[in-house]
């Protein structure tokens, strides 16, 4: 009897602030992949908690027949795959599996079986690779919807001049607030740290691609310079690199190298760290001199950053038909 793979949807809501998931699950629907809504289970937390001890006991019924695709950052593959693991083989889509998590995404693993496993950084491919070598990981590039950015207005005519999005590069923001960069322009960015407040600045997503595509210049680092004891020398493209460039804004930070591999070419303006206020300053002062690269950039992302491309080389990886 041929498996029923189903994907545990992840829907967007109005409040949504971040959709990474949600469009994932859009364009595995688009294609024809078959989907089931998350359980209500999920709402409760003593049952979450005593399935956790469920599954860590290895209390298992599993139908042989039935496969659950379960979206989830690396920590949290356990909880993410309750109650399906009970009924089903899990197949893990996985974000955010950064070195300080891996111990326990190995355990959760080995614990639930997984034979085949999607991870959007490719060193983390080669990590777990070999540290679990009974379980195929497959590199599946970070992606977006293309048609939830904005192009925005020419650079000229966009009000704010430098949002910094989502975390901080601590020592980089330290020097733009030195330069006390917001005296002298319109400089957006987010008072919280992780630990204390939300990662972004506007509370729901229609307002922060919005604001994006009203934006002339986004800074981005990736985490191995933000937070290198989480994220180590996983270098890996993350979402904030399409939003900039679908919304046609000029890229200041560090480029990963997996977003140079997949192009050919660097879209970022690598910084300037001992002067970061006089090359924001003069990015500004020319600001008209970028615009051919960013609509280039535009162009560039929306024919390489769309789910709907990844999704070929999944079902191919798990034998289902697409009616793309």
């Amino acid at each position: 009897m041929k498996k029923e793979i189903l994907l545990v949807n992840v829907p967007r809501t109005p409040s949504s602030n971040q959709v990474y998931m949600e469009s994932f699950c859009e364009a595995w629907m688009a294609h024809g992949g078959d989907s089931i809504a998350p359980s209500k289970w999920q709402k409760y937390r003593l049952l979450r908690h005593l399935m956790k001890i469920l599954a860590l006991l290895r209390f298992s019924c599993r139908k042989k027949n039935r496969t659950y695709v379960v979206c989830s950052r690396g920590a949290h593959l356990l909880k993410s795959s309750l109650p399906y693991a009970f009924k089903g083989e899990i197949i893990p889509m996985l974000w955010d599996c950064w070195p300080a998590t891996w111990n326990k995404l190995e355990r959760d693993l080995r614990l639930l079986k997984c034979r085949i496993c999607f991870v959007t950084a490719s060193d983390v491919v080669k990590a777990l690779s070999q540290r679990l070598p009974e379980v195929q990981f497959v590199h599946i590039p970070e992606g977006v919807d293309t048609a939830d950015y904005q192009e925005g207005k020419p650079l000229t005519e966009r009000s704010i001049d430098v949002y910094e999005m989502g975390q901080k590069h601590k020592y980089f923001h330290k020097k733009l607030m030195d330069g006390r960069l917001e005296d002298h322009c319109h400089f957006v960015y987010n008072p919280n740290n992780p630990e204390n407040g939300p990662l972004r600045v506007f509370n729901n997503w229609d307002t922060f691609t919005s604001k994006v595509a009203d934006s002339k210049i986004i800074i981005s680092f990736p985490l191995s310079m933000r937070n290198p004891r989480m994220d180590g020398d996983v270098d890996t493209l993350t979402i904030r690199y399409w939003e900039a460039m679908l919304s046609r804004c000029v890229i200041v930070g560090h480029c990963p190298q997996e977003l140079i591999d997949m192009i050919g070419y660097n879209p970022v303006i690598e910084a300037d760290f001992v002067n970061p206020c006089s090359q924001i300053a003069d990015i500004l002062n020319h600001i008209d001199n970028y615009q051919s690269q960013v609509n280039h950039n535009r162009d560039v992302a929306l024919h390489h950053a769309s789910w709907s491309l990844r999704m070929n080389t999944i079902f191919h990886h798990l034998q289902i038909s697409s009616n793309k």
